[in-house]
């Protein structure tokens, strides 16, 4: 009993002592194939860290590339400096000879665009300093 004993609290100690990585990974050193390494596992845990700090992200997210400007909606709408989104009217294409002179003039002038329509026209426009 007492020698059964005396096995268990050997044990105890050799499990008590932290485990040494090994140098190499070399079945010939250690008479293992591969043996742990916290060290490296540390290393890798740190690392991840320090490239977050590096992330730098765009205005078209992780690629990186800038937005287009739809060129069509920058012939058709006009920004003012205010930030207003000028429109033309529509109805002065065609079949204007029973329009009175007042409203085929009307019909020139540019209008401001809806609130739905601003917000089509923003992503049309990225860069525009749309309000």
């Amino acid at each position: 009993m007492q020698a059964l004993t005396l096995k268990m609290s050997a044990l105890r100690l050799r499990a008590a002592q932290p485990c040494v990585a090994a140098k190499s990974l070399s079945s010939k050193v250690n008479g293992i194939a591969a043996a742990p390494r916290p060290v490296l596992a540390q290393q890798k845990q740190q690392q991840p860290a320090a490239a977050s700090a590096l992330l730098v992200e765009c205005a078209d997210g992780p690629r990186g590339m800038k937005l287009k400007t739809r060129k069509a909606a920058a012939k058709r709408y006009k920004i003012t400096g205010s930030g207003k989104v000028m429109v033309r009217r529509a109805g002065k294409q065609h079949l204007n000879e029973k329009q009175s002179s007042k409203t085929k003039r009307n019909l020139g002038k540019m209008v401001p665009a809806s609130e739905t329509h601003k917000n089509l026209i923003r992503g049309c426009m990225p860069y525009a300093k749309i309000k």
